[in-house]
């Protein structure tokens, strides 16, 4: 029994990686083409690097789990099949954190973008330029999107390409509003015309994303409160049968079945939070 459960486990676990692996691969091709360069475009002579907001810390979580499982093997002294199921369940706990963070400090960016185009709208509806609609954007506006409006500012200024200028921007900061604002600028700065009335629409398209975004995080937060409250209701359970009969239920632990038992159970656990949380995270 245990070696079928172990067995159904790797399985599981295998799986689980090949589904992520092609996950990222379809994402790392797409990624690809679209920062392809055409023929004849001008050539980089330099790295866009990520803003630092937006950078992620998706180690973290692998280094959660691994000191737990350590801590459980070598400091509590406990079977190895706890350590690992422990340290499972651990860091996809802090995985589910550090995607939580991450959706919050985009959100945080979303916001001071749609709040900057405001600023810009107003500027040029009263005779501004693009120039010193930007420059009143990032005067008012507050970090971390002031750091990335001055940048681009700064490179306008020095008579750099505004198509590439805009380009890097949408490398730095990789998010559809992003995406949009800057595909606006870098058409206006080829083509002209008045600018103010496409960029109120972008502004109002941008913050109708962020609503919706704002209620799908809301019932996605109900799901996974729920599954985190069922999870944690079967450790209370599990407490309160120790607590009844302490000697029978450590013996249960102790013994190679149910240990076996017991670890398969959280590693089914962890792989239900992974999955409620991917199925929480819509795409629009």
């Amino acid at each position: 029994m245990s070696e079928v459960l172990i067995g159904g486990g790797a399985a599981a676990g295998a799986g689980a990686l090949w589904y992520a692996w092609r996950v990222q691969r379809i994402r790392r091709i797409s990624r690809d083409r679209l920062n392809t360069e055409i023929e004849g475009r001008e050539k980089r002579e330099y790295e866009v690097t990520l803003s630092p907001t937006l950078r992620r810390y998706l180690w973290a979580p692998w280094a959660v789990g691994l000191a737990v499982c350590l801590a459980i093997v070598f400091l509590f002294r406990l079977e190895l099949v706890y350590g690992v199921s422990l340290g499972v369940i651990t860091g996809v706990m802090a995985w589910i954190l550090e995607q939580q963070l991450a959706a919050r400090r985009s959100l945080k960016l979303e916001n001071q973008l749609a709040n900057a185009i405001d600023l810009m709208v107003g500027a040029l509806s009263a005779g501004a330029g693009t120039s010193e609609a930007l420059d009143s954007a990032a005067r008012e506006t507050q970090k971390p999107i002031q750091t990335e409006i001055q940048e681009v500012l700064g490179r306008l200024r020095y008579g750099e390409s505004p198509h590439m200028v805009w380009e890097d921007f949408t490398i730095r900061v990789p998010l559809e509003t992003f995406r949009l604002f800057s595909t606006t600028m870098a058409v206006h700065s080829e083509v002209g015309g008045s600018l103010a009335p496409t960029l109120s629409q972008v502004g109002r398209a941008i913050r109708d994303r962020i609503e919706i975004s704002r209620r799908i995080r809301s019932q996605s937060t109900e799901a996974q409160a729920s599954v985190i409250g069922i999870v944690g209701i079967t450790y209370f359970l599990g407490l309160l049968m120790w607590r009844t009969n302490p000697q029978q239920f450590e013996g249960f632990l102790k013994h190679p079945f149910g240990a076996n038992v017991t670890a398969g159970a959280m590693v089914l656990q962890a792989i239900g939070l992974v999955w409620i949380t991917k199925l929480s995270q819509l795409k629009f």
